[in-house]
């Protein structure tokens, strides 16, 4: 089946508070611990989404997940920071049976989804940066790929230890960063609740939100 990560669901209750719901989903997750296949599952990290990339996995894009492909993941997502030794869960009875009935690949995928979808609440934003800085400042430029510039960018604003970063949620590593953006003097232009609402709207309405020009 045809399965990638998808965007992250909304948090109840979140808007209602004065809580922007990415920002509210980045840093509340309420003790949720996932379990799948009979294995804990550690907080979906950078450090996870390294492995899957570097692994290809079709979670990351428009690819076909099979059970083989589903425990590959899980066994990444049981690691810790450093640790690159897959450990593909063993399929027990229990868990045999669930994945033999009908329909059964298909939910563990969307379970692994849902999980993944717990951590991945980051902003939506544009960003002119102040003249002083060129854009690889702002971890827009350089070769590098995009998940070690964000590491990178974190661990150099905060002086936090590698092994902290690493193993981050992915929307709050990238919350943490929009806000140094901030402090370093870039004019950061949030998108609040109404202006996803209202670029819905224009959407099924078959308009295009028109853009306008950044560069002074």
């Amino acid at each position: 089946m045809r399965s990638p990560i998808d965007r992250p669901p909304r948090v109840p209750g979140a808007a209602a508070s004065g809580l922007d719901p990415s920002l509210a989903g980045a840093f509340i997750d309420g003790g949720i611990r996932h379990r799948l296949l009979g294995v804990r599952l550690r907080p979906f990290s950078l450090w996870h989404l390294l492995l899957l990339q570097t692994l290809d996995s079709p979670f990351l894009r428009k690819g076909e997940v099979g059970l083989h492909e589903l425990r590959t993941a899980i066994g990444v997502c049981r690691l810790r920071f450093g640790d690159s030794r897959v450990r593909r869960p063993r399929l027990g009875p229990t868990a045999l049976w669930r994945l033999c009935r009908k329909g059964g690949l298909h939910r563990s995928v969307c379970e692994f989804l849902a999980y993944t979808a717990d951590y991945i609440h980051k902003p939506e934003y544009s960003i002119r940066p102040p003249k002083r800085f060129g854009s690889s400042s702002l971890g827009g430029g350089g070769s590098a790929p995009e998940i070690f510039r964000l590491a990178s960018d974190v661990i150099g604003w905060t002086g936090w230890p590698e092994a902290y970063v690493w193993e981050m949620p992915p929307g709050r590593a990238q919350w943490y960063r929009t806000m140094a953006f901030k402090a370093i003097g870039a004019d950061v232009d949030f998108t609040t609740p109404e202006d996803r609402e209202f670029e819905a709207a224009m959407k099924r309405a078959g308009l295009k939100p028109k853009q306008i020009p950044t560069d002074g």
